[in-house]
């Protein structure tokens, strides 16, 4: 499976025959109250072909209206029940503990913990298990996750907000003890607040050394848009 981290938490997953988009957001211009840090990667414009899209929400920064209108024909849109993804995008409802295959990817639905209807998805693929939190913050739901599925990839949303929507480097920490995946891969890094003290962004450098002082056994592992993670891990 390769990974290949977009911006935010877009991210594009292939497989030898498949590849799907999860929360797709191209903008870099953001909206009256959030901004783009840093750019995202221009990949997103060589995309022709998708086996599906999956929305973990329906907040601005996790769906580019452009990029799901131009596959809305073409593929499958998966997103929450009640979200608003639905009724804009004719989307399929989908809810916790469902499972659905799309081309080699088997995928979970699962819980996520935000102010608006949110999931989460377990999706393995080639001996691989990844788990992509969407907008979470840390919950114990996450020892229900780890109990029924032995994640390799966690990728998790790693910033601070008021109000919490993700977690911050204390979330993130108790998310890794009880997921305990193989990797991290953060997520959420390049969205902020236009008012400073509504956002503290996660030092990335200082989680990685409170991963080894806790003697976690995680690997940490920093994309930036547009790198790819293939994954190699068994």
């Amino acid at each position: 499976m390769e990974i290949k981290l977009l911006g935010n938490c877009s991210v594009l997953l292939k497989s030898k025959k498949s590849q799907i988009m999860l929360d797709p957001y191209f903008s870099n211009s953001g909206n009256l109250l959030y901004k783009r840090t840093t750019n995202v990667s221009t990949y997103y414009k060589e995309i022709e072909h998708l086996d599906a899209i999956l929305l973990s929400h329906s907040h601005f920064d996790h769906m580019d209206i452009k990029f799901l209108n131009k596959f809305k024909d073409k593929c499958t849109i998966y997103s929450p029940k009640l979200s608003l993804n639905t009724l804009i995008f004719k989307s399929k409802w989908i809810k916790k503990g469902q499972e659905f295959v799309v081309g080699d990817f088997s995928i979970t639905v699962v819980q996520a913990n935000h102010i608006c209807p949110a999931v989460g998805y377990i999706i393995k693929s080639e001996g691989v298990t990844l788990y992509f939190a969407g907008d979470t913050y840390y919950g114990k739901f996450m020892k229900d996750i780890s109990r029924e599925h032995v994640i390799d990839i966690a990728m998790l949303p790693i910033t601070y907000y008021l109000p919490p929507m993700t977690m911050g480097e204390s979330g993130a920490l108790k998310s890794l003890k009880d997921l305990t995946p193989k990797i991290l891969i953060p997520m959420h890094q390049d969205i902020a607040t236009r008012l400073p003290f509504a956002h503290t962004k996660v030092s990335i450098s200082r989680l990685s050394d409170k991963i080894l002082e806790q003697n976690l056994r995680t690997q940490l592992i920093h994309l930036k848009n547009g790198e790819c993670f293939n994954t190699d891990i068994n």
